[in-house]
């Protein structure tokens, strides 16, 4: 696949984020390379092996193990100090090698969020996102997921999707 590039204006990346990014320290980046010219930020993504993934396609036990993913590869950029409020969080973002939804799978495009939304609030609008409303189990799955983050302990909400995912996959065997 090919390289893709995104521009940006108005942002400033702190130095230790961009080494942390470009040397790939933190293995839930998809790899990148930074150029900064003047206040602009050219982020070059080299996708190898990687493609986007499409949650369209999936069924609700692999859309629930997805969300439950991604908020562990969040907790691990955290340990590499990058911050879940400090990137996008997006369907179109998320990448993967074969269209699994395994964590070492998974790979994101690092996105600066401007805005610095609570990861609480990006894992509910990603959820709302890939979960279908035109089927009843997920659209109830969606306002579980709601009820479970609100509080803002992400804790909760890990134990919920622990418990559903362990249930689906008992009614799948």
């Amino acid at each position: 696949m090919q390289r893709i590039n995104q521009n940006m204006t108005g942002y400033r990346m702190p130095a230790y984020v961009e080494e942390i990014l470009t040397e790939n320290y933190c293995k839930n980046f998809v790899r990148m390379s930074i150029i900064k010219d003047s206040g602009k930020y050219s982020f070059s993504y080299k996708p190898a092996g990687l493609s986007r993934l499409d949650p369209s396609s999936m069924g609700l036990y692999e859309k629930l193990l997805l969300i439950r993913n991604l908020i562990s590869m969040s907790e691990t950029a955290s340990d590499h100090l990058i911050e879940a409020e400090s990137y996008l969080i997006e369907p179109e973002l998320v990448y993967s090698k074969g269209g699994n939804v395994d964590i070492n799978s998974l790979r994101l495009l690092y996105y600066p969020d401007i805005k610095k939304l609570e990861f609480r609030y990006k894992i509910v609008l990603f959820a709302d996102r890939i979960l279908n409303r035109n089927i009843r189990e997920e659209r109830e799955m969606a306002e579980r997921i709601r009820s479970a983050a609100e509080p803002g302990d992400i804790n909760r909400l890990k134990m919920f999707l622990d418990k559903t995912i362990l249930r689906l996959e008992s009614n799948m065997n």
